[in-house]
């Protein structure tokens, strides 16, 4: 299989199943990459959009930070059933993205969005022969995709625990990522 389709693949398949975060708010500040990371780790916000952070940061690696961009900008598409894109774009590489932006096509096309809250339960980094590695585990228990009339999209008995495995590269002095795999497995 070629890389080309193996990253398609491995970003298309899991991403049908998982489900955003969100809580349908309109406000601009609120929709920022770094509120919803930080609600997703249960951190506050402050009016700006940025997190407010109580204890220690989400994490002091800027490699594993480029996952969590990752995971927000993937999240605020699909809730967004998606339109959203825009946030894509400085978060991962431009093949990363033209697949990503076929998932956006398909939601809009299917007329899917994102509810509920998805989890990361942990990210790490790893090196590896291929290069840096973000390897995380994320739970969808708490979330769903639903359709135009809000019903459930995804299929009866829906893994809800995935392993990412991300590549992440520096590209002009910022980390971003550039496509993996993604697979169904408790963690």
């Amino acid at each position: 299989m070629r890389i080309r389709n193996l990253a398609v693949t491995a970003t298309l398949v899991p991403v049908l199943m998982l489900a955003g975060c969100g809580n349908g708010s309109s406000d601009v500040a609120a929709e920022s990459p770094g509120a919803q990371k930080a609600a997703k780790h249960g951190l506050d916000t402050v009016a700006d959009g940025s997190a407010q952070v109580e204890g220690s940061p989400v994490s002091d690696d800027p490699v594993v930070n480029a996952y969590y961009d990752y995971r927000v900008a993937l999240d605020v598409m699909m809730r967004s059933g998606g339109k959203a894109t825009k946030q894509l774009v400085p978060v991962m590489t431009n093949s990363l993205y033209r697949a990503i932006s076929a998932q956006a096509k398909y939601y809009r096309t299917k007329r899917l969005h994102n509810t509920g809250v998805t989890t990361v339960v942990w990210a790490k980094r790893t090196l590896l022969a291929d290069g840096v590695i973000v390897r995380a585990c994320y739970d969808t228990k708490k979330a769903t995709t639903v359709d135009a009339k809000g019903k459930s999209a995804l299929p009866p008995k829906t893994p809800t625990r995935w392993l990412d495995e991300m590549r992440v590269e520096q590209v002009q002095g910022r980390w971003i990522v550039d496509g993996g795999r993604t697979t169904p497995v408790k963690c």
